[in-house]
């Protein structure tokens, strides 16, 4: 049966057949809640459209920015089926109740024009709902055939229980319209009426909680309002206008829509916990770490931990001799003792190591890049804005992969310089013309089999004049001229690894990083005017040319560097001594997670700490070493007056932390 009124608003008269409709006047200016009616209405349902959305799939209206708070004009139905030809360019959510006669097995039809989705709760909850049925493209009304997915399985319902639904439908161009059928015991296929129908209303049911769990509610309404200088609101149980169980202010100020219960269960900042359970943790949607330990808020919460607390990062959870941020980065479990993390080993990318150099002999270091291919001509110009035209001489260090998929193959090495040129293979030197010469063609060739790796370092200077510097390799055995890019791989020299193929002494990415020969022996050679080697430089943590502190911390590309403590731990965090008692003073810290480069540092690894303490902040004397299984000390018998408290840590390699900022207390 179909209703007609005419509602009068000012001079406005609003005509629909079929159903109700009326306009809101700057229903923009309305807060949410004023648009959803305080008790659920049976037989009736309402519409809400939003006008001026182009495109024809739901989205469309979903991205809106008016969408859903903002409807341009709200229509109640007595039934789920909406008139034909309401306009172009639209979208509309409806949503509701369905109350079935009888238990039951029933089935959803859906038609419309254009993109229509029917959503059904398996309760009243509209976080339950999941799509059942949709109109992909367009259908004519009553067709319910069109698409496969115009029809639901078939869903067990239960008689008198009512469950949420939610139709979302766009409108391109053209025809308009959208329909909802059921069958089901007693039923044959029909348009839902409104006996069967109950309208959306704000959900404000008591909940249920424990005293424990209300005072947790009250405390983080509490907390989350005063922080946001929100007026106080003692309305009980706080406002959840779309009933998903959060807070409607904390939805506002994490992002989330208020009146979408589907937000619930997103997951906006990927930390594995939907926004409902971040609201009952306490931790924050929008940081997907809130305790910024290094581990996900998410993946805390599955291995027991406590997302708010940083320090559970630097725990054992398997006592497997690994923290649990160092098994959180390696990917291994946190609660299994045999699922470790594996060595680290070597990090390679695409190209050659290039090393620059002021001299023809390798004189003065000037800094590191990469290179994808090995092939310049500089004229009478500079190779780098930082080295001469002339009187300079650079290495490039590779490793060649031969590329043919079985057997062995035979391959040619071509370099072509202007001037000097030397070529090892894996160490060995097998082309040497160290001599001011003009551009020669010097080749080396070897068997090598699929996928062997060769070391490959090439030595260049120039003396003064022309400048030219190219290597190729070709795959005798078939005549191909080999991709440099596809071939060649380097050390990454802004890794720390331990692996040392020349067995000198001094880790490849240190030499990569600091001018050094990553694949010659060159430990015993001496770059500097003091005598001291390239190994006693690296063992004492110095330059090898310049013996200046060394600096490994920055880009070794760019040769901008940082400080030496690059591998050393950070420092440790202590906290305000609390006030003496008895005469004794308790300094306690948190042990540092991290070195100075941003890798992680294990609590094996950390040997001692060091206390430096006196009664003059710029001059602290004395000093206590404790040990690194240790994170407080107590003080005894300390004098009257202010004591200043730093802390180091040193770790198994005898690298030292700056001290940490400076803590204080008084003893009377």
């Amino acid at each position: 049966m179909s209703v007609c009124r005419i509602l009068s608003l000012g001079s406005a008269i609003v005509l629909v057949t079929g159903c109700q409709s009326w306009q809101l006047d700057n229903i923009e200016q309305l807060p949410p809640t004023a648009s959803l009616p305080d008790t659920s209405q049976p037989g009736v349902v309402e519409v809400w459209y939003y006008d001026g959305i182009t495109g024809t799939k739901v989205e469309d209206v979903r991205s809106a920015e008016k969408f859903p708070d903002n409807p341009d004009s709200i229509v109640e139905l007595n039934s789920l089926q909406t008139p034909t030809d309401r306009a172009d360019n639209y979208g509309s959510l409806t949503r509701g109740y369905i109350q079935p006669p009888s238990d039951g097995n029933y089935r959803f039809f859906v038609a419309g024009d254009d993109e229509t989705q029917l959503w059904l709760s398996t309760s009243e909850d509209p976080t339950q709902a999941d799509m059942i049925a949709s109109v992909t493209g367009w259908s004519s009304p009553g067709d319910y055939t069109k698409y496969s997915s115009q029809t639901s399985a078939s869903i067990p319902l239960v008689s008198g229980k009512k469950y949420y639904f939610e139709i979302r439908h766009q409108e391109g161009v053209g025809g308009d319209h959208f329909g909802i059928a059921w069958e089901g015991p007693g039923i044959s296929q029909q348009v839902i009426d409104g006996a069967y129908l109950y309208s959306y209303a704000r959900v404000t049911e008591p909940q249920d909680l424990s005293t424990e769990e209300a005072y947790s509610l009250g405390y983080r309404v509490g907390f989350l309002d005063g922080s946001e200088a929100l007026t106080f609101n003692q309305l009980y149980p706080p406002l959840d206008t779309d009933g998903d169980g959060i807070y409607d202010n904390w939805e506002v100020v994490n992002g989330l829509d208020p009146n979408n219960p589907s937000d619930a269960s997103s997951d906006p900042d990927g930390d594995l916990l939907s926004a409902a359970d971040e609201f009952l943790l306490g931790t924050s949607e929008n940081t997907p770490d809130s305790d910024g330990d290094g581990i996900p808020d998410g993946d805390e919460y599955a291995y027991g931990l406590d997302p708010l607390d940083p320090a559970d990062a630097n725990q054992d959870l398997d006592a497997d001799g690994y923290t649990n941020l160092e098994e959180h980065l390696a990917g291994t479990a946190l609660n299994d003792p045999d699922n470790t993390p594996a060595p680290e080993g070597p990090a390679y990318i695409a190209g050659f190591g290039a090393q620059f150099f002021e001299g023809t002999s390798f004189d003065r270091f000037v800094l590191t890049e990469i290179h994808e291919t090995v092939n310049f001509d500089w004229a009478r110009s500079q190779p780098h804005p930082d080295l001469p035209d002339d009187q300079f001489s650079i290495r490039w260090n590779g490793v060649f992969t031969a590329p043919h998929g079985s057997g062995s193959n035979e391959y040619r090495f071509t370099v072509s310089t202007n001037d000097g040129v030397r070529l090892y293979a894996n160490g060995e030197l097998v082309i040497d013309d160290w001599t001011s010469h003009p551009t020669t063609t010097f080749t080396y060739e070897r068997s090598l089999t699929a996928g062997e790796r060769l070391n490959l370092t090439i030595e260049y200077f120039e003396g003064s004049g022309s400048a030219v510097a190219e290597y190729s390799a070709t795959n005798l055995t078939t005549g191909e001229t080999i991709s440099t890019a596809a071939t060649i791989t380097t050390l990454d020299p802004s890794t720390r690894n331990e692996l040392d193929t020349d067995g000198d002494g001094i880790p490849d990415t240190w030499e990569l990083r600091h001018g050094l020969s990553a694949w010659v022996a060159d430990g015993n050679v001496i770059n500097n005017a003091q005598g001291i080697s390239n190994l006693q430089a690296y063992q004492t943590s110095v330059d090898p040319y310049t013996l200046e502190t060394v600096e490994t911390d920055g880009d070794p590309t760019t040769g901008e560097e940082g400080s030496e403590t690059g591998t050393a731990p950070t420092e440790p965090a202590p906290t305000e001594p609390a006030p003496p008692a008895d005469g004794s003073v308790t300094l306690t810290w948190t042990a540092p997670l991290t070195r100075m480069d941003g890798s992680s540092i294990a609590l094996s690894e950390i040997d001692f700490y060091i206390i430096n303490y006196g009664q003059d902040v710029n001059s602290l004397q004395q000093s206590q070493d404790v040990s690194g299984e240790q994170t407080s000390f107590t003080f005894e018998g300390l004098a009257s007056g202010t004591w200043y408290f730093t802390i180091q840590v040193v770790d198994t390699d005898g690298l030292s932390s700056p001290p940490s900022s400076p803590v204080s207390t008084q003893i009377n």
